[in-house]
């Protein structure tokens, strides 16, 4: 017999949306859902024709926009995962968030503030779906020969998880503490929280990863991890147009024992054991 042991990932980072306003922070977003697919071949006795099943899952979202993100306001952002392969997975969940503030104009001499207009380019612009771009000291273009500049910028990397969001955590840029990221809550257990014995379907936080607990079957779907994005009411008037993007990576994986190997799963540690026996 031979396969291939079939492992995806997938960043969810369409075309995001974007509103950028003198008053309210900008709410730079990901929208909807991109996935690929590796297949494989597992060659059997008897079989005459190989057969190739397609490990496949989706980020599924329902996201309301919210142009004028005013703070207070919640952002409807539900996020789950949907196998829509034909072959049984394993999930996990990542999320990275990217800050990026402008530099502002206090000479009104008022203590508030707009953010500073600069008549050239640095050379190189932020692009706002690109978070590569985002960088301090450069430019970000809001009309013919005016351009914000920005002062501080804030990047996960969704090849590390040691940058990812860590749940019940502290935030290490003081603007991100003004997002809050409303989790469904119920759903989801940790190192201090671990679930009774008998509870099924749920998320269990372990160093940046939001690991499923059930093996997701074709067309089944996680619960929800997200509910929605809030702007907290007391932000500061620095943050005027600032840009924030939040980004989710959904990892899979077959229910192979190499998923232990695959994902750094410690052994013997809660999710080894909630693997254990599921994994074959």
């Amino acid at each position: 017999m031979n396969g291939v042991k079939k492992i995806l990932k997938i960043i969810n980072q369409n075309k995001p949306l974007l509103a950028i306003f003198s008053v309210f922070l900008s709410s730079l977003l990901v929208v909807g859902s991109t996935y690929a697919w590796i297949t494989y071949s597992d060659e059997k006795i008897n079989l005459s024709q190989p057969n190739t099943k397609k490990l496949s899952a989706e980020i599924d979202e329902v996201f309301t926009p919210n142009l004028q993100w005013i703070p207070g306001k919640a952002t409807e952002k539900k996020l789950l995962v949907n196998n829509n392969g034909q072959t049984p997975a394993i999930i996990r969940l990542s999320l990275y968030e990217y800050f990026a503030q402008f530099e502002l104009d206090m000479t009104d001499g008022g203590g508030n503030g707009s953010p500073k207009i600069a008549a050239n380019s640095s050379g190189t612009d932020i692009k706002i779906e690109a978070v590569s771009s985002w960088q301090k000291g450069r430019t970000y273009k809001i009309g013919p020969s005016k351009y914000y500049t920005a002062s501080e910028v804030h990047k996960g990397n969704t090849k590390n998880p040691k940058t990812a969001y860590v749940y019940k955590g502290e935030r290490i840029v003081e603007g991100l503490n003004y997002v809050t990221i409303q989790f469904n809550d119920r759903e989801i257990y940790d190192e201090q929280n671990k679930p009774a014995s008998g509870i099924k379907n749920y998320w269990y936080y372990s160093d940046g990863y939001f690991y499923y607990s059930e093996v997701l079957q074709p067309k089944e779907k996680t619960k929800q991890l997200i509910q929605s994005v809030t702007l907290d009411k007391g932000l500061p008037n620095k943050y005027k147009s600032s840009l924030y993007q939040l980004i989710p990576v959904m990892d899979a994986h077959d229910v192979t024992k190499s998923l232990l190997m695959d994902w750094k799963i410690t052994t013997n540690s809660y999710v080894e054991k909630m693997y254990r026996g599921k994994v074959h």
